[in-house]
């Protein structure tokens, strides 16, 4: 087993040692979004189908995510593992992603993964101000940085993310902002036991001078 593994269990493995199994979780979902748009950069350009799941046990998260572009595109298709330790509002974050067909080369092979290491604010009801940032650590010359700060009102999340220096993860050569917009929510009961949650962001990337306006349903 090489290195890069051996470090993503023993992390896994000690968060596990101090978390209570008798707390766990387990969580499934889909969303069907119009586009998929990460930090400010479409993927796909195409609808995209994102499963998720997860297991949370105590202050423990340990979630897996996907993006399926529908047209088919490789850009479009990824898979991600994640783990966050709850720490009162703060949080530590680790993040595995992958592009399992493009053209990174084996899903078993370190370079095929991209590994982003962060902190949280998650803020408080008085004043829900939260705040993230990561840096990529592995396969990522730039080791790329992004920072967000997010607001939220009533079902309106307010948010502003951008990087602080050249990082082509980012498509930018000096520091600049990269995502900010809004994301608007709504849950619509169907039955007693099934609802639909709505969601509808306007996203801007005046790095690039790029917008976008997306539409999801998550079940």
């Amino acid at each position: 087993m090489k290195t890069y593994f051996k470090t993503v269990f023993v992390f896994f493995a000690l968060l596990f040692s101090v978390t209570q199994i008798s707390m766990a979780q387990v969580d499934l979902g889909i969303d069907i979004m119009s586009r998929y748009v990460w930090r400010g950069t479409d993927f796909g350009a195409s609808p995209s189908l994102q499963p998720d799941i997860s297991y949370t046990s105590g202050n423990l998260t340990i979630a897996g995510w996907a993006a399926m572009a529908t047209n088919g595109n490789p850009a479009g298709s990824e898979i991600d593992f994640y783990a966050s330790y709850a720490l009162g509002n703060f949080s530590l974050n680790v993040a595995d992603y992958t592009f399992p067909e493009a053209s990174f080369g084996s899903y078993f092979e370190s370079e095929s993964h991209l590994v982003e290491i962060g902190i949280g604010y998650s803020g408080t009801d008085a004043f829900p101000l939260s705040v993230t940032t990561g840096m990529f650590v592995a396969n990522d010359e730039d080791y790329s940085i992004y920072a967000e700060i997010g607001y939220r009102f009533s079902n309106v999340d307010l948010f502003l993310g951008f990087t602080p220096a050249e990082s082509a993860m980012y498509g930018t050569s000096k520091a600049g902002i990269v995502n900010t917009g809004l994301t608007a929510s709504q849950d619509v009961k169907i039955t007693e036991l099934f609802s639909i949650a709505l969601s509808g962001s306007v996203i801007v990337n005046p790095y690039a001078n790029n917008a976008f306006f997306l539409f999801g349903l998550g079940f």
